[in-house]
């Protein structure tokens, strides 16, 4: 990802099993950072032209289940962003999730309080028509109930905002301008990542299994309970990423994954499984995340 400002962090994304509501505006003129206005988009030929979404999804999946607020929200899969599309308010934008609090991102400003007290590191970042993205102070929630997990490299559009998941961050933008944002737990940047195109198989399609029900799924999502690192007693949650693994299985995967006596080396490969660490020094601390496959197309992470 390009210029997303980094420093030593945490892992990636936690990962939570519930969705929480996030924080909304509370006045049109909440305090907010690079939020200039840009001129508006003409009808000429430098608009971007209209296309199909990557990967697009049924917007009405995620459309809120209150008939009063007009929103669209999805979890990432990671479990650590909440993120909607407010056609009411002309905005796209991304809270931290489940607290709702600052944002955590290295280089997230801090924001003057919309209630009038004192500045705050900002707790969202957001894209509203015709403007530049900006971080801003939400305190009014706007996505009641819990929101269904938009899968990673799709695509949620409605009303003229797009929004995509992919394993390097949640981006959204303005269609009309193409303005945006792209947000992950190691940085950000003031520019929407598109999905890669994909592109058709020559191959004929593989018909799957049917997939094992998940127990302890949360609705729309593949997430399990979580496990605990031995090294630091620290819990980390699962997620079956791909494949019809059950969650019981993924468990016993990961606890003999913990119970190796040398997990030194970078790649671990037992029973068929790949495990992976990745991360930076401080994750030593908190756990590292660990991403595990398999050659049966089953894809496991378990993260802090």
């Amino acid at each position: 990802m390009t210029r997303i400002r980094l420093r030593p962090a945490v892992a990636l994304a936690s990962i939570a099993g519930v969705s929480s509501l996030f924080l909304a505006a509370c006045t049109q003129d909440a305090s907010s950072t690079e939020g200039t206005e840009s001129a508006a988009p003409s009808a000429s030929s430098e608009a971007p032209p209209t296309e199909a979404p990557v990967n697009g999804v049924d917007a009405k999946e995620y459309a809120s289940s209150d008939p009063e607020a007009d929103s669209y929200g999805f979890v990432t899969p990671s479990g650590k962003w909440l993120c909607a599309i407010i056609p009411t308010k002309n905005l796209a934008g991304c809270a931290s999730h489940p607290t709702a609090g600052p944002l955590g991102v290295p280089g997230t400003p801090q924001i003057a309080s919309p209630d009038g007290g004192p500045p705050a590191e900002a707790n969202l970042i957001a894209v509203e028509a015709g403007k530049e993205p900006s971080f801003q102070n939400w305190n009014q929630a706007v996505f009641p109930g819990n929101a269904n997990v938009l899968p990673y490299d799709t695509t949620l559009a409605i009303d003229g905002f797009s929004c995509n998941v992919q394993f390097s961050g949640v981006s959204c933008r303005d269609d009309a301008t193409d303005k945006g944002f792209t947000i992950s737990t190691s940085g950000y940047t003031f520019e929407f990542t598109p999905l890669p195109v994909s592109l058709p198989s020559a191959s004929p399609p593989q018909i799957a299994p049917t997939p094992a029900p998940l127990p302890q799924q949360a609705r729309g999502s593949n997430q399990c309970g979580p496990v605990v690192y031995p090294e630091t007693g620290k819990p980390a949650t699962v997620v079956i990423v791909k494949g019809t693994l059950r969650c019981d299985e993924a468990h016993t995967m990961l606890t003999k994954y913990f119970a190796a006596p040398d997990k030194s080396e970078p790649v671990d490969s037992f029973d068929g499984w790949e495990c992976r660490l990745s991360g930076d020094p401080e994750s030593a601390e908190i756990g590292y995340t660990i991403n595990c496959s398999d050659d049966n197309g089953n894809t496991v992470v378990a993260q802090p």
